[in-house]
C-alpha cells in the first residue's frame, strides 16, 4: 500500500509525495497513511544537490576534464520522510556518462 509524505515548502504550502515505505507513518482516513516530513523540500533537495555537485566536481578536476557530464540517480522518499538515493537492482547507484570532444593525446 502506498503512503503519502507531507513535505512543507519554505514559502508556505506543502508537497504530498507518494511513498511505498510505511515506516513511521500515521494512519488517516481511507486506509492510507500520511507521514509528516521533518525537513522542507528545499532542505532535502539541497542534500541531493550537494551529492550531485560532489560527483561533478570530481569529474571536472580530472587532468583532462570531460566536455560533457550526465549524472542520473533516483530519489526515494522514505517512511522517515526524508529523501535518499533510490535503490536500483538492490544497490544505490549513480549513472554517470562522460564525454570528451577533441581530446589531444599527451605528448
Amino acid at each position: 500500500m502506498s503512503d503519502l509524505v507531507r513535505m512543507p515548502l519554505e514559502n508556505g504550502g506543502e508537497l504530498l509525495i507518494e511513498s511505498t515505505d510505511g515506516q513511521g507513518s500515521i494512519p488517516v482516513g481511507g486506509g492510507g497513511k500520511v507521514v509528516q516530513a521533518s525537513e522542507t523540500v528545499q532542505k532535502a533537495m539541497g542534500n541531493i544537490r550537494s551529492a550531485a555537485e560532489a560527483v561533478l566536481g570530481e569529474l571536472r578536476a580530472m587532468e583532462q576534464p570531460p566536455s560533457k557530464v550526465n549524472v542520473q540517480f533516483g530519489i526515494k522518499v522514505t517512511g522517515e520522510a526524508s529523501l535518499a538515493v533510490a535503490k536500483s537492482s538492490g544497490e544505490a547507484n549513480f549513472n554517470v556518462t562522460i564525454e570528451w570532444n577533441d581530446v589531444k593525446p599527451d605528448k
